[in-house]
């Protein structure tokens, strides 16, 4: 790029396109290494990135001036369509065809999205656990019940107010005592496989594997709590005799 920016506004826009990914389930290689390119398309130097599951910072050295930003996040879910926005937003910019300014504007579009509409959502647990149920063996009937159950699920996760693994764990025993009133355990598994932490267990080992110990390991202990949580709402139904 041979348009010079601010060094404040080229940091604002580094950590904004890293918080953007690791809100919505990006691995920590990506979003270093999404952070890095974006700092040298557009001239910065010296430049270091680092991410954590809760916290990402970036520094360079810009004109000769040291910068560097850190950002604290919180909110957390999984949309791997933004993440495919960001990182077709990262390839214009390394293609010169994005300015600074224009690249804020379209990362503040993709970060105000509304992500993954809420019919999109049901449909999709219920095709999943529907999918689930025959993958266990389990009948036509057996897993369009198990469809219907993990639908109902995901309407239930849209509407919920709870949040972490109290949310799983609600969600858990919603499934799990109304899965008792049919008496098979397939349905049961079909409709709870929407709850399993796949892509945070996925990253976890990701990030391990890719040198990333700090990442990984916290990813890793969030997704065994999120499993532990899924488990506790099952045992609490059971512990009720609707088993």
């Amino acid at each position: 790029m041979k348009a010079s920016w601010s060094e404040g506004s080229l940091a604002d826009a580094i950590v904004l396109a890293g918080s953007i990914l690791l809100e919505n389930g990006a691995e920590t290689r990506r979003i270093e290494d999404t952070m890095f390119r974006l700092a040298h398309v557009y001239g910065a130097e010296e430049i270091e990135t680092y991410a954590t599951p809760g916290m990402l910072m970036v520094s360079f050295s810009y004109h000769g001036k040291s910068v560097w930003r850190m950002r604290r996040t919180r909110v957390r879910s999984t949309d791997l369509e933004k993440i495919d926005q960001i990182n077709s937003l990262s390839r214009l910019a390394s293609a010169n065809a994005l300015p600074l300014t224009q690249l804020v504007q379209e990362l503040k579009r993709v970060q105000e999205g509304a992500g993954v509409e809420n019919k999109q959502f049901i449909l999709g647990a219920a095709t999943s656990s529907f999918g689930f149920a025959l993958l266990f063996h389990a009948s036509f009937y057996q897993a369009c019940m198990a469809g219907i159950l993990g639908g109902t699920c995901g309407l239930f996760l849209q509407r919920s107010k709870a949040k972490g693994v109290f949310k799983n764990l609600m969600a858990s025993a919603f499934i799990s005592f109304f899965a008792s009133f049919a008496h098979s355990k397939l349905i049961l598994l079909g409709a709870l496989m929407i709850l399993v932490p796949g892509m945070l267990l996925t990253n976890a080992l990701r990030d391990i594997v890719n040198g990333d110990p700090i990442s990984g390991m916290s990813r890793l202990g969030e997704a065994i709590t999120i499993a532990a949580s899924i488990a506790l709402g099952n045992l609490a139904i059971q512990m009720l005799g609707c088993f």
